[in-house]
């Protein structure tokens, strides 16, 4: 995980709360690969949320199987060509 940001107000009842970093949102959907996670991550990139070529980067970082390191690059790749 890159950045955290974290969260304490009124809001939150003086709880503290984590906030993951948009592209760590992204991968872990993405790898998650269910359909609704499919769709909320092709509408992050839809409205340019993240830059595909960041997430992709980021994907060599992640502690997954090099083979499910280049499905994840190859589904990634294939859901910004579909916008």
């Amino acid at each position: 995980m890159r950045r955290v940001h974290r969260v304490q107000n009124r809001n939150t009842n003086d709880r503290v709360g984590y906030c993951l970093d948009i592209l760590d949102l992204f991968l872990s959907k993405a790898i998650a690969s269910r359909e609704k996670d499919r769709e909320f991550c092709m509408a992050l990139l839809e409205y340019d949320y993240l830059r595909v070529e960041d997430a992709l980067n980021l994907v060599t970082t992640m502690p997954i199987e090099e083979d499910d390191q280049r499905r994840l690059r190859a589904t990634i790749r294939r859901w910004a060509r579909a916008l």
